[in-house]
C-alpha cells in the first residue's frame, strides 16, 4: 500500500479510504489484511483482471477518437480443432476492422497454449477446459462426444483411440472414464495434425473425443448403444493478458460477438 500510494501521489490513508469505498460499492472484500500486510482476495483477483481490461478499453476509445492507426502485431492462440474453417469468420471480421494489424496465429492443445499465454508469448488465447474446472471468461459450453467413421472400431477391445497431441486436454477426462467403465484402450497415434487425425477416424481405424459443434462432414457421433461412457461438457474460454493492446481488445470483442451470435 505504501508503494502504491507513492506511485499514485496520494497518502497511504487516502488510498486505504479509496479501497474501502470501492469495496463498499462492490459489496465484497478486495484486499485481505493481516499483520504481514495485504493481499488480493478471491474477489479481488477476479476484479483486477476486469479492471485492467477496463483501463485498456479506455485507451482504445481514446486511440480511436484520436485516429491512432499505428500498425501492430497480435499473437493469438487457437486450439488445433478450432483453427481453420471454424476461426475463419473471426479473422475476416477482424481484418476488416483492424487492417493494419499483423495477426500471428499459434495452434496447439489448450494445455500448450495456456503455457505460452502464461509465459507472455500470446496476447490472448482460446482454450477448452472441463466445465467443472471452468473459471475464466466462458464463451460457450460444448458437449464432448465420441466420434467415429466407418467400420466397427467402436466395438474393438482394446478400444483404438487417437488424439491430435500427447497434451490433448481431453485425455485426462477420457482415460479415467474408460477405466471406470472397464474398457481397455490403446493409442493409435498422436501427430499434431488435425487432418491426419480426422482421416484416421474417418477410415474406421480409431475413435476420438471431439466437441460436437466442431465435428466435420464425413464423421458422426457414436451412438449410445456402443456402450462407451458419456463424456462431460467442456467450456470454451477466452484469456486476455492483463494490459491488452488495442489490437488484442479488438480481437477479444470480435470473438465474443462471434460466440454470442
Amino acid at each position: 500500500m505504501t508503494v502504491a500510494a507513492r506511485h499514485l501521489h496520494v497518502t497511504q490513508s487516502g488510498l486505504s479510504h479509496q479501497i474501502k469505498r470501492l469495496e463498499e460499492t462492490l459489496g465484497c472484500v478486495l484486499l485481505e489484511r493481516d499483520a504481514r500486510g495485504c493481499r488480493l482476495s478471491a474477489e479481488g483477483a477476479r476484479f483486477i483482471d476486469r479492471a485492467h481490461q477496463l483501463l485498456a478499453l479506455n485507451d482504445l476509445v481514446f486511440d480511436e477518437v484520436n485516429g491512432d492507426n499505428t500498425p501492430s502485431t497480435l499473437c493469438i492462440g487457437v486450439p488445433h480443432d478450432m483453427a481453420g474453417a471454424h476461426f475463419a469468420p473471426i479473422l475476416k471480421a477482424y481484418s476488416q476492422r483492424f487492417p493494419g494489424v499483423d495477426v500471428r496465429i499459434f495452434t496447439g492443445s489448450s494445455v500448450d497454449l495456456m503455457e505460452l499465454f502464461a509465459d507472455g508469448a500470446l496476447d490472448l488465447t482460446l482454450s477448452q477446459v472441463p466445465a467443472g474446472e471452468s473459471c475464466g471468461d466462458r464463451l460457450a459450453l460444448e458437449p464432448l462426444v465420441w466420434v467415429a467413421g466407418t467400420g466397427d472400431c467402436v466395438m474393438q477391445r482394446p478400444l483404438p483411440l487417437c488424439f491430435v497431441t500427447v497434451t490433448c486436454t481431453f485425455r485426462k477426462t477420457v482415460f479415467p472414464l474408460l477405466g471406470a467403465a472397464g474398457i481397455d484402450w490403446r493409442i493409435m497415434f498422436e501427430n499434431a495434425s488435425v487432418e491426419t487425425t480426422l482421416a484416421t477416424v474417418q477410415s474406421g481405424l480409431a475413435v476420438t473425443p471431439w466437441l460436437r459443434s466442431l465435428i466435420p462432414d464425413g464423421l458422426g457421433e457414436v451412438a449410445d448403444d456402443a456402450n462407451l461412457p458419456a463424456l462431460p461438457d467442456f467450456a470454451i474460454e477466452l484469456a486476455v493478458k492483463r494490459r491488452p493492446s488495442r489490437a488484442a481488445l479488438g480481437m477479444a470483442a470480435i470473438i465474443r460477438e462471434h460466440y454470442q451470435a
